[in-house]
Parts: C-alpha cells; sequence; structure tokens
C-alpha cells in the first residue's frame, strides 16, 4: 500500500491500539483479537526487545492488519520495523532525523507534538498529521481545538488518557485523524491469555465509536399520496414535514419517496458517526457495498454509501449522523 493509501485505511479504521508485547507467542491471538473485533491496525511500541518479531508475527498471521512501530527514536529503530513489515511509524516526539529518515524511506510517519513550535516544525517537515501526547495531561480535545485555530491544516491522533469514556470528545471533531488508546489491549489481559475480553472490549470500541442507530425509513409512495402520507406521519409522530428536492420527511422519522424506486418497498438508513468509519468496518465484516452509490463530503471523505443486497425488499444505506 502507497502512503495515502495506508493514512486511509487508519482514519476509516479510527482507533489505534497501542501495544506493548512482552512475549512473541502472544502475537499472533492478538492479531486475531484485533481483526475479529473490528480494530485491525496495531501500534507495537519499541518499549519491548520482542517489537520487531512481534510485528513480524502479527502481519503474517493477519495480513489485512495494518500493523505500525510506536515509540520509535532513532533510524535503527525505523530499519527494524521496516524489516519486521510495519507501515507506519509513530514517536512519542518530534525528532527531525527520524521523520526524513522515514519521508526518505517512504513511510508514514505521525511524529509527537506538545507545543505550537513543534507543530510549526512538523508543518516545516511536510507533515499534516502529527501525535497530539499526553493529550489529556495537556488539556485534551479543548487545546487541540484552540492549536486548529492557527493550524488548520494540520490533523491530530491523540494518545495518553483516551478511553471509552472521553474518546468521542475526540472521534467527532473533523481534525481528530484517530485516537490511540490502550485499554482494549492492556498488559495484564495479554499476560494472562484474555485474548476473548480483548476481542469483546475492541468490539465495544468500535460500537461506542461508529453510534450505529436508525436514522429513518424510507417508504415509496404513489406521487399523488405522497404528501398526504408524509402530513400523516409527521402528525404521528408529532412532528413537521420537511420538504427535501426528491421526497417529503414526515417527521425525521419517514422519508416518503414520490413514485420511488430506491429498493422494492423502500429504504432504510443507518445514520452513524463517520460514514468512512462504518464503511471500512462493515468491509472488514464482509459486507459489501454498491460502488457506485458512494457519496463523499468536501474533504474527500464518504457521507453516504448504499450496501450491495437490499434486505427483505429494502435498499440499506448508512449515512452521517
Amino acid at each position: 500500500m502507497n502512503h495515502e493509501t495506508i493514512m486511509r485505511r487508519l482514519y476509516g479504521i479510527g482507533i489505534i491500539p497501542a501495544i506493548v508485547l512482552d512475549r512473541v507467542e502472544d502475537a499472533a491471538p492478538l492479531a486475531d483479537a484485533l481483526c475479529k473485533g473490528g480494530l485491525p491496525a496495531a501500534e507495537v511500541t519499541y518499549r519491548t526487545d520482542c517489537a520487531h518479531d512481534a510485528m513480524k508475527a502479527m502481519k503474517e498471521r493477519r495480513p489485512e492488519l495494518i500493523v505500525g512501530a510506536g515509540t520509535v527514536l532513532t533510524t535503527e529503530q525505523v530499519d527494524s520495523a521496516l524489516d519486521a513489515g510495519a507501515e507506519f511509524i509513530v514517536a512519542p516526539g518530534l525528532n527531525p532525523e527520524v521523520v526524513r529518515y522515514c519521508q526518505q524511506k517512504g513511510v508514514p510517519v505521525i511524529p509527537g507534538v506538545s507545543t505550537a513550535s513543534e507543530i510549526e516544525q512538523a508543518i516545516s517537515l511536510g507533515l499534516t498529521t502529527v501525535k497530539f501526547f499526553p493529550a489529556e495531561q495537556l488539556g485534551g480535545i479543548k487545546t487541540i481545538k484552540a492549536l486548529c485555530g492557527p493550524y488548520r491544516n494540520m490533523t491530530f491522533l491523540p494518545t495518553g488518557g483516551v478511553n471509552p469514556g472521553n474518546m468521542n470528545s475526540y472521534l467527532n471533531d473533523p481534525k481528530i485523524f484517530a485516537v490511540g488508546g490502550t485499554w482494549m489491549v492492556k498488559g495484564e489481559l495479554i499476560k494472562n491469555g484474555k485474548f476473548d475480553e480483548i476481542e469483546k472490549l475492541t468490539r465495544e470500541a468500535v460500537l461506542n465509536m461508529l453510534q450505529i442507530r436508525l436514522k429513518h425509513v424510507g417508504v415509496n409512495i404513489p406521487s399523488a399520496q405522497a404528501r398526504e402520507a408524509a402530513d400523516r406521519y409527521a402528525d404521528l409522530f408529532q412532528g413537521s414535514v420537511r420538504v427535501a428536492p426528491t421526497a417529503f420527511f414526515g417527521s425525521e422519522f419517514v422519508e416518503v419517496v414520490p413514485d420511488g424506486t430506491i429498493g422494492e418497498k423502500g429504504h432504510i438508513a443507518i445514520g452513524v458517526s463517520s460514514a468512512e468509519r462504518a464503511l471500512a468496518f462493515y468491509r472488514g465484516l464482509g459486507y459489501e457495498f454498491d460502488e457506485s452509490s458512494i457519496a463523499c463530503d468536501e474533504r474527500g471523505y464518504v457521507r453516504l454509501a448504499y450496501f450491495k443486497e437490499p434486505v427483505g425488499g429494502f435498499k440499506v444505506h448508512i449515512v452521517n449522523n
């Protein structure tokens, strides 16, 4: 994969587990747990001597897993990581020598910053994504939003203190590239071989991020009856009718499509916090999408996409909440 493809995939995954492994034999079952849980990404940190072999084992077990190296401090560690199959590099701080070396090697690098001066240094090196560390100790999303004022083209990977309770306060901001976390891959869980628990925590994290819900049901109704039907639905839900270019919304729960042709009976909209990330999640589960239906926002990220196969006569699509 090229640089752009890797970064796009990491954005789509949304949560990057930061992992410390003491035993190589734990790498393969951990890779299984992450992929089964819906997070096919891993940042294996160079905090132990087995990081190189662990990354290699994870990639061999799960080729679809995007494996990266974390806590990279030297160019020698970059070489070690690339030899192990690492596809991205994360550093706790901004070392220009390491950044330039990664750029020469053609591997994405996300160095850590904590100040405006370091962000400007990252910009001078041609970077558009940086790690914000330690995020919570530095003021969290409020600090990031303040920094985004003068540095509007920068996106952030906050790590340090990110947890299930606060991660969406980060991820709901468009300047957040992804978040890094350790709560689903705690050392004690790995040490005790509780990979089923890791898979469970991983899936919970993904569902927490996506915020999946029923957004509305679209019904196909003959044109002559459409407005009356919308009025009735609006009254039933004690809402109002919203007129859209090709439909009437009878409250926001029912979309009445005059002489509709989307689906035999209509369509169902699944609302998600990020259609880009939901697309990656559902594809990981084996679902296919109608590629011609995919619509993107001004940033080039997916905002709506129809699944390829209808369900019970209804076409189904994901859409941003």
